[in-house]
């Protein structure tokens, strides 16, 4: 999450990414370079060359590119060159008018065509194992004239497998020469470099590699006159860069008359006790920055809307609410907390914690005790790497796979991550796609019907959960509901209290709870809230960074790309092995 107010913007910048859990064996991608050449109408000449590792365990006849998407644009001129088994060197491929999914792998040996209405570029791969492919198009209608300028927001990669190392080369036909002077450029999607070589093509380049949920979004913006783009865009160009820039690293905030009031206020201070420097004015440095949010917080009228909304909702003490119904979703119950709370929200860390008391509970993840540096240590073991989906609400279904997919990665050979391995594993550049998908999902959007709906039920569980004791609770005893009693204790930050009310009320649940049995064994009694934060500040640790690379990139001129952002694109979709 990117600041959107002025207590984010003076206090640590948190940036808050759902990973679908690939096969271990699952085909890979070992290289992908794209050539792309801009013609004068806007239509673009594309060479893709695919050096594909493909594995029976997900790819079944084919490989298939999706552009879904392809607004007033179309794919002609389809040309594959490829493997086909019992020949040497790459073999032109037959285009077919049109393209069978269903017809057997023997069928499409040596053939290529477009499905899903032309959005889809499929071809048959032969054979399982490691090949080269080279496919050739144009996409017309790239460019679109607009408004003030010409330009595209354009999908180049956006796979279901990993991709290991990927580049997309942009340049434009003769006479045409891009350049800094009238063309403005921007990336989203990755970690990596944007920027203008030698010969006046641009070059994007990932730092490492692109998992399932890593995407290459680029959009350009070039100056009129360059290209006599043959379509026209329906509306304004400013809204279009718009869409794309919202949620980026790339994107300006605007603080309001108040938040300037107090960011310039603030300076001041800085200023003036810089020179004063002591012990003193350190902590009157410390106090003029709470009586400044204080300040903001009381003129903004935040408490008494809080407190008039939280009245209408009928969140209120005495309230309880005794069940967890299968539609709620931790995320939104945390966009629910965020929106209700007086001051500072909810902890991501305890969104994290209840995440993994879900997989504990499930088996996927245990608590160990295993030595390190000569000392006896609570540690994470990896019980099951593909993770026990089960039905409910998908976001939660999918942030609890995305955590075990970094947990199981991070955890090397062994499958235990032992303190400070996960810290370790998110610094490296390959793993950052990763890391910034888990932070993304913590970002839940704002949903105000589901809010509506479910904020003073909610309340409602955190206050029969406080006294849980008081109440008596002794008529519902079932494991599965009991656990989930404890992720929701553990979300709101009140696990210890609740497990011990738990103990009193049905001493017999301890043992027959995975969750209860982890817990009991482990040395210390925080230690999930100690694992949740632990990985929550490595993670966001790898985003601050990222966000203080790009945080001055608004302007087009930059040569690093954004993580997030790039809505609104043309061309995504998925593809792999089928």
């Amino acid at each position: 999450m990117y600041p959107k107010n002025i207590i984010k913007t003076l206090s640590v910048l948190f940036v808050l990414a759902l990973l679908p859990v690939a096969d271990i064996m699952a085909s890979t991608v070992k290289s992908l370079d794209i050539k792309v050449v801009l013609m004068k109408d806007g239509s673009a000449q594309i060479e893709e060359r695919w050096d594909i590792d493909v594995d029976d365990s997900d790819a079944k006849t084919e490989w298939y590119v999706a552009h879904r998407g392809l607004y007033d644009m179309y794919i002609k001129n389809l040309e594959v060159e490829g493997y086909v088994p019992g020949q040497e060197g790459l073999q032109r491929y037959e285009t077919l008018d049109k393209w069978d999914v269903d017809a057997s792998r023997k069928k499409k040996i040596g053939k290529c065509g477009l499905n899903n209405d032309g959005q889809e570029i499929c071809w048959g791969f032969g054979d399982y194992g490691q090949h080269l492919y080279i496919v050739r198009y144009v996409l017309t209608g790239l460019v679109k004239s607009y408004d003030t300028n010409d330009g595209f927001n354009h999908c180049f990669i956006d796979m279901n497998c990993d991709v290991i190392k990927s580049q997309v080369v942009i340049s434009a036909e003769e006479p045409i020469r891009l350049s800094e002077a009238n063309t403005r450029r921007w990336a989203f999607g990755y970690e990596g470099r944007i920027e203008f070589n030698a010969d006046s093509s641009i070059v994007v380049t990932p730092n490492g590699t692109l998992d399932g949920d890593g995407k290459v979004i680029v959009m350009l913006e070039f100056d009129k006159g360059v290209f006599q783009p043959a379509v026209k865009a329906s509306e304004p160009w400013a809204d279009r860069k718009q869409r794309a820039l919202d949620g980026s690293l790339f994107e300006d905030e605007d603080l309001g008359f108040w938040g300037w009031v107090i960011v310039i206020l603030f300076f001041i201070v800085v200023i003036v006790l810089a020179f004063l420097w002591s012990e003193i004015a350190y902590v009157a440095l410390i106090a003029m920055y709470l009586l400044l949010v204080g300040v903001w917080w009381l003129v903004s009228f935040a408490p008494l809307r809080k407190y008039l909304k939280r009245r209408r909702l009928g969140i209120k003490k005495g309230n309880y609410w005794r069940d967890v119904p299968s539609n709620w979703s931790l995320l939104k119950n945390k966009m629910v907390v965020d929106e209700m709370s007086y001051l500072w929200g909810m902890n991501s860390e305890n969104i994290i914690g209840a995440v993994l008391l879900r997989l504990i509970s499930r088996g996927d993840v245990s608590i160990v005790q295993q030595e390190y540096k000569k000392k006896m240590c609570d540690m994470l073991k990896i019980d099951n790497p593909q993770g026990t989906e089960k039905k409910g609400n998908k976001d939660d279904e999918h942030l609890c796979q995305s955590l075990l997919k970094l947990l199981t990665k991070a955890s090397g050979d062994d499958l235990v991550l032992q303190p400070d391995e996960f810290k370790k594993w998110c610094k490296a550049k390959e793993n950052y796609s990763a890391v910034k998908g888990l932070m993304d999902k913590l970002n839940t959007k704002q949903d105000k019907a589901y809010i509506e709906k479910h904020a003073a039920d909610l309340y409602g569980l955190k206050s029969f959960l406080k006294d849980f004791t008081l109440l008596n609770e002794r008529g519902v005893k079932e494991v599965p509901l009991w656990d989930e009693y404890m992720v929701y204790a553990e979300f709101f930050g009140i696990s210890d209290k609740v497990r011990k009310q738990m103990k009193e009320v049905w001493p017999e649940y301890a043992d027959l709870s995975r969750v209860t049995q982890n817990l009991d064994k482990a040395q210390e009694d925080d230690i999930v809230y100690m694992f949740s934060d632990a990985i929550y500040t490595s993670a966001n640790s790898v985003m601050n960074r990222a966000a203080s690379r790009a945080s001055s990139s608004s302007s087009g001129y930059s040569s690093w790309s954004s993580v997030s952002g790039g809505g609104g694109y043309s061309g995504g979709g998925g593809g792999g092995g089928r």
